[in-house]
């Protein structure tokens, strides 16, 4: 979820929903650390300058653009959370403290379930509008929906709803196809049904993606969309320049809504800013809060556990998210296993961790692919590290084993800003110590995963060895979080998240055998025999289990780190005047 669902990829990731348990602090707290954030699936209820107070503008700043403003197309975690303020779906993360609780949005209610879990009914509201007092029917969120299958088009976000509504596999959307997909059924205006390919019990959560976004087909401009999208929620947009600044006022016919508090008059994020800069912003209260919810600077974090008054404003939670780094396996010589291997136990994790700002600012050394959050994680580590320092015996014996006992040269592509930089010159370091000769190839953080690392075309003609990322759960159960990333049927030519390509056996099969399973002693074992799985393949290097260290004006109210995104809840901030 960059962190794409990206850190869920903002880091993400994913571009994805990171769903961490988290805690954060109360106004005029003045402890002598930041508030630390819980692990598990339950968070803590407190609240900086809990207040219901409208008004006022709420400064976001961050390093970089949304991917998508489309709602059907996005995939970065911020972005997510940034859409509550736009767009509504049917249904919502809750916004409040506490665990990650999924509620009716346009939804009237919770849906009607029946044929085994395989027939799901909506009822809409009374009301609902789009920002042009057009309203909103069950036709919109169908049409909304059936734009996800037009991958040529609208690609780069989450695809559940291709993978399991039945017929899925054939319909190309509603530019090529008008007549709709038949297992999405409106029988009247303010009713929706779905006809699921098996039991999915999962299926509130995709609802609560940005996928069922109601878009009025009359004003779809297909790929131009993300420039203008029509705003369902509390704020439409006002003005968009690109990478530079988008900024949102009142939508006047926003309507029954009892989730979003939509306390400031306008929200304004400005972007393609220095991280540094960021944190000398926030700092001197000269803007509320980093959008892109991924941490401090090491040099801020240095300030912030020296100053009490920066510590009272500053939380730090487990985000929920994974950092990895993606070896790809189409680009040789990593389409042999011992190659990758050879990465696998040479990574000095504790170095990748100091280079995000140590156990505070970048959080715990992992060894597993699902994160300490994540329902059925199993603690285990296949690449004994030397206390996560790197083994250069054992990474030359498999360099030795796939044909490569001199090293290789391979490019390592990396975002431009932020961390990751370090990180990869880190990595360069350490594979330099068996041989490997590396290049660091960075990209603008906007275009990363859309046009870089999503593009398995574009991956094998640049010959790209190595990448960075990150990817939390896009809802609190293994399945949200492995689909996208490992599962071999996932893989996509655009917008595509299983970075190595992976397409294994072990993995594919493990994966529906969780699924099926009835009791969660056999769930437990499956999911873990599919995390063993991932981690041997080395597509992926696990290192840290993601945790930021936040900081926030001193003017915000109602500020809480949401359990949804492991970040700040936007749609529920508010500023005094």
């Amino acid at each position: 979820m960059t962190n794409y669902r990206h850190l869920a990829r903002a880091g993400a990731a994913t571009v994805a929903l990171a769903v961490a348990a988290t805690a954060c602090g109360g106004g005029g707290n003045s402890s002598s650390s930041p508030k630390t954030g819980s692990s598990g699936s339950t968070g803590k209820s407190d609240v900086y300058q809990a207040s219901d107070k409208k008004g006022g503008t709420l400064q976001l700043l961050n390093s970089s653009d949304c991917d998508y403003w489309d709602p059907q197309r996005t995939y970065y975690a911020f972005c997510w959370n940034m859409q509550r303020l736009l767009s509504r779906g049917l249904m919502m993360y809750d916004s409040k403290p506490g665990p990650a609780k999924v509620v009716p949005d346009l939804a009237a209610s919770e849906p009607q379930i029946s044929d085994g879990q395989k027939t799901w009914k909506y009822t809409l509201k009374d009301g609902i509008k789009f920002q042009d007092g057009t309203p909103i029917t069950s036709k919109d969120i169908k049409y909304g929906i059936e734009r996800v299958f037009a991958t040529d088009v609208i690609n780069g976000g989450p695809t559940y709803v291709i993978d399991e509504l039945v017929g899925g596999s054939s319909y190309k959307g509603p530019y090529k196809n008008k007549a709709g997909l038949a297992s999405i059924q409106t029988p009247d205006d303010k009713t929706i049904i779905f006809k699921l390919k098996r039991p999915f019990s999962d299926w509130n959560y995709v609802m609560a993606m940005p996928t069922s976004t109601p878009v009025p087909q009359a004003k779809d401009t297909g790929t131009k969309y993300t420039f203008a999208p029509v705003a369902t929620g509390p704020y439409k947009i006002e003005k968009y320049t690109p990478n530079k600044v988008i900024s949102f006022v009142r939508n006047e016919n926003w309507s029954n809504d009892t989730v979003r508090k939509a306390l400031p008059d306008k929200v304004i994020m400005t972007m393609g800013l220095d991280p540094n800069d960021i944190d000398n912003r926030l700092a001197s209260d000269q803007a509320d809060v980093d959008a892109g919810g991924t941490g401090v600077q090491i040099a801020t974090q240095a300030k912030i556990l020296t100053n009490q008054q920066l510590q009272a404003r500053s939380d730090n939670p487990l985000t929920g998210f994974l950092r990895f780094i993606g070896i790809f396996t189409k680009v040789k010589p990593f389409d042999n296993v011992h190659c990758r291997k050879a990465v696998a136990y040479i990574v000095n994790k504790k170095a990748q961790q100091l280079s995000r700002g140590g156990p505070k600012g970048g959080g715990d050394i992992a060894t597993t692919m699902s994160p300490p959050t994540l329902q059925f994680y199993q603690k285990f580590d296949l690449y004994p590290e030397n206390a996560g320092t790197g083994n250069v015996e054992k990474a030359k014996a498999e360099l030795a084993a796939c044909g490569q006992p001199n090293g290789f040269t391979t490019k390592i592509a990396t975002r431009n800003k932020g961390k990751e930089v370090k990180q990869a010159e880190a990595l360069q370091a350490d594979l330099q110590k068996i041989g490997i000769k590396a290049t660091i190839d960075q990209f603008d953080a906007s275009q990363y995963y859309s046009a870089q690392v999503g593009i398995p075309a574009q991956v094998h003609k640049q010959k790209f060895g190595m990448m960075f990322g990150g990817w939390g759960p896009d809802w609190p159960a293994p399945y949200g979080f492995y689909h996208f990333i490992v599962d071999g049927r996932s893989i996509l030519p655009q917008g595509n998240s299983n970075y190595p390509e992976l397409n294994l056996p072990a993995i594919n099969n493990g994966i529906d055998s969780a699924l099926a399973a009835t009791d969660d002693a056999t769930r437990q074992t499956q999911w873990t025999n599919v995390d063993k799985a991932v981690v041997d393949s080395a597509g992926y290097v696990p290192f840290l289990y993601d945790k930021a260290l936040d900081l926030h004006s001193s003017r915000l109210t109602n500020a809480f780190i949401t359990a949804a995104f492991g970040m700040y809840d936007y749609a529920a901030l508010g500023v005094m005047k």
